[in-house]
């Protein structure tokens, strides 16, 4: 047994190897490759608790801390390593002298792992790219879940896991939706039909955004008129949504919202136009005169679900029939409808409660609605035409009334910002709607006391009415 051993002993720390005066063995080899596994295994550990147990607890980003936590465990890992391979004691030596002997063959070798190496560590430094992020690069969409020196893998919507050599995503054009915020816009494009009204497109467009709900009013939907083609009229609608990583889940529903509604306009989505000549089109049938009815039948196409029910009134007639916008020219009627969206209210629907925010500003299209202040036995009642919420909006306090239909009523709302936009780029329906305000004397009359409560009106308000009107609308443009 213990010659046996002598010998295993004598073999492991035989030279197997000189190159010149150096002299390589198995003892040196085995010494050195469990020296680097230590040294790996200590900076896997190290990292996972850097990671998940300290940076985490500073409130860090996971970006950040995965950053963080790699390049202090490759820097503790490759110090340990030096610091093993001292304390037993290893010769460099013969392994410095190899590794020159080898080295255009190692050069050449290893020159994508060089590459990719510089690539991930100049990633993890300049956090362009972030574990975490949202991320596209070419076809392949997903989110960053590891950065490593040599690769990044990224995790798809269908749960796959991609392995990506870092000087591919350094050397490339990336797409990073989610860089500095997990919130962006969401560009849907549409081509119609060149006999489509354009202005009813844009209305059932901004119609289908504010009907969906992963659709953000943090900044109002828009659609831009992007051009003429060849066989279409070309629209996109932009929308703002609080996960940009979700947006094929937005844009799928989108779409469908967006077909039904363009269908209820009669709109058509465009397509290549064909001239079709036809020869001989009547086709005779010998038949009784009982079975006329049945033949006649089947050359008539039946109705589809959205041919039974009733075309909309476009919201531009809708608003062209209120007397204060009958003069509007076509080109400001088109504006309203870019700013604004219909909502419809069913009986005894709410449209906002007390202490509700002042986010928007309705004008009743049709229908009616009703409201009770504390100390009136009769609620106030306002109908096609009328304003709602303008004080509210006007002051940024919270709503004073709820608000209720008492029939089917369609009202037109418009944001904050596209109210400020209606009222500046056109003075004459600014001028229009600041005195159309200041005539509810009914609303104005039960609302006085309420809002004098609140501190929210002076006594400029009983002299001019309209001038007070116009300076809160001024305070609102300026904030």
């Amino acid at each position: 047994m213990a010659s046996l051993l002598d010998i295993i002993q004598r073999t492991i720390n035989a030279p197997f190897l000189r190159v010149g005066n150096a002299e390589l063995t198995l003892s040196a080899i085995a010494q050195f490759l469990l020296a680097v596994l230590l040294a790996i295994v200590v900076a896997l550990v190290f990292k996972r608790i850097l990671s998940g147990l300290i940076l985490s607890r500073l409130g860090l980003k996971p970006g950040i801390r995965e950053s963080i936590a790699t390049i202090t465990s490759y820097s503790l890992g490759a110090t340990l390593c030096l610091v093993l391979l001292q304390t037993l004691g290893i010769n460099f030596a013969p392994i410095a002298v190899l590794a020159g002997s080898l080295g255009i063959g190692i050069g050449i070798g290893v020159q994508d792992l060089t590459r990719n190496f510089v690539s991930g560590l100049a990633m993890l430094v300049e956090q362009k790219l972030k574990v975490g992020d949202f991320v596209e690069l070419g076809e392949l969409t997903g989110y960053i879940v590891e950065i490593s020196l040599r690769s990044t893998v990224i995790r798809t919507i269908t749960q796959r896991h991609i392995v990506v050599p870092n000087s591919e995503l350094a050397g490339h054009k990336v797409i990073n939706w989610t860089y500095s915020d997990p919130k962006g816009w969401v560009p849907i494009y549409l081509s119609v039909s060149h006999e489509s009204d354009a202005v009813v497109v844009i209305e059932a467009l901004l119609d289908s955004a504010y009907l969906e709900e992963t659709v953000s009013y943090e900044h109002p939907p828009e659609v831009y008129f992007i051009g003429f083609g060849e066989y279409s009229l070309d629209f996109v609608l932009w929308v703002w949504v609080d996960r940009i990583d979700l947006k094929h889940k937005t844009e799928s529903s989108l779409r469908f919202i967006i077909d039904q509604n363009l269908r209820q306009h009669e709109i058509r989505l465009a397509s290549p136009r064909y001239d079709l000549w036809h020869r001989n089109p009547n086709i005779v049938v010998q038949s009784s005169e009982n079975e006329y009815k049945k033949y006649t039948d089947i050359q008539h196409v039946a109705p589809s679900f959205n041919e039974l029910v009733p075309k909309p009134v476009a919201v531009r007639d809708l608003l062209k029939s209120i007397p204060y916008f009958s003069q509007c020219s076509a080109v400001e009627l088109r504006k309203l409808v870019e700013i604004g969206h219909r909502r419809r209210l069913d009986v005894d629907e709410t449209l906002f409660n007390v202490g509700d925010p002042g986010d928007a500003f309705y004008i009743i299209l049709s229908g009616a609605v009703s409201y009770h202040l504390e100390g009136y036995d009769e609620p106030t009642v306002l109908t096609s035409g009328q304003f709602l919420g303008e004080f509210s909006l006007m002051l940024g306090v919270p709503r004073t009334v709820t608000i209720k239909a008492i029939e089917d009523t369609t009202v037109f709302a418009i944001s904050p910002q596209g109210f400020k936009q209606i009222l500046q780029s056109q003075p004459q329906l600014y001028d229009r709607i600041v005195k159309q305000m200041s005539r509810h004397e009914t609303e104005l009359t039960q609302q006085k006391r309420r809002l004098r409560e609140l501190g929210l009106i002076t006594s400029e308000y009983d002299t001019n009415p309209v001038v007070w009107v116009r300076k809160q609308l001024e305070k609102l443009f300026s904030s």
